[in-house]
């Protein structure tokens, strides 16, 4: 079993803020177009499923190219960049609030994002971007009772299917936080495949590591140990975020 490269993307938007995740358009199409002018290829989820099963050999291009919190942005920008050189992705929505603005998030500068509408994905379904769960409101669900984290789990899947007409089969779980109880809610819930963030790859499928990608991340963004060890870091840095929602509930 092995896994390809997995890239993490978030906000994608001509607008600035001050969070760490955000790219320009133009700075996210001069990364894609140089990874297809260097050959690589993108998977679908069931290629990467098949990898990570040991039923499909990772080829020497062979590229994963994800977003979490599915936000308006990629509608505009990132899509359509990937569709022009013939990329796939997956993209992982925060079900509760498909179409409504990022109030879940902490409002770095004082701006919030919409999020892609139901129609906005049922468009980009038949273009090569598959649609996954990143739960129905993006708690950091190792910090829920089990019975709560099972909802966000079970809801976000339910929503995902009802409304795009699909099997929901895969989680991003939210800031990459999964421990072995998540996991085990995880496929309780129905998912065969989970995605984390900056982690060791240790052959389970409910726990398959993806690099972020950050404003820092050199123009060709395939990983290295170095960026791993940057990645991991600044992926725990994200706990301030948590906790300030945590504290000041009236931000959400």
């Amino acid at each position: 079993m092995s896994v390809p490269p997995i890239l993490c993307y978030h906000k994608v938007d001509r607008r600035r803020e001050l969070g760490v995740t955000h790219l320009s358009p133009a700075r996210f199409a001069k990364q894609i177009e140089r990874l297809a002018a260097d050959g690589w290829q993108t998977l679908s989820l069931d290629e990467v499923e098949r990898c990570i099963a040991g039923r499909r050999p990772v080829g020497p291009r062979d590229l994963v190219i994800t977003f979490d919190d599915a936000y308006r942005g990629l509608r505009d920008h990132a899509f359509p960049a990937l569709s022009s050189v013939g990329f796939t992705a997956i993209c992982a929505v925060i079900t509760d609030y498909a179409g409504r603005l990022n109030r879940w998030d902490v409002a770095y500068g004082g701006r919030r994002f919409a999020h892609l509408a139901w129609r906005d994905m049922r468009r980009w379904q038949s273009r090569g971007v598959e649609f996954i769960s990143h739960t129905a409101t993006h708690p950091r669900l190792t910090w829920l009772g089990a019975q709560q984290a099972a909802d966000e789990l079970s809801r976000s899947r339910r929503a995902l299917g009802e409304s795009l007409d699909v099997e929901p089969r895969a989680i991003a779980y939210p800031f990459g936080a999964a421990s072995h109880r998540e996991r085990t809610l995880a496929t309780a819930a129905g998912y065969t495949m989970g995605f984390t963030l900056a982690t060791p790859w240790r052959g389970d499928p409910l726990a398959v590591p993806r690099l972020p990608v950050y404003i820092w991340t050199r123009a060709v963004p395939v990983a290295s140990p170095a960026e791993w060890l940057v990645a991991a870091a600044a992926n725990r840095c994200a706990v301030g975020t948590s906790i300030f929602r945590r504290v000041t509930p009236s931000a959400r």
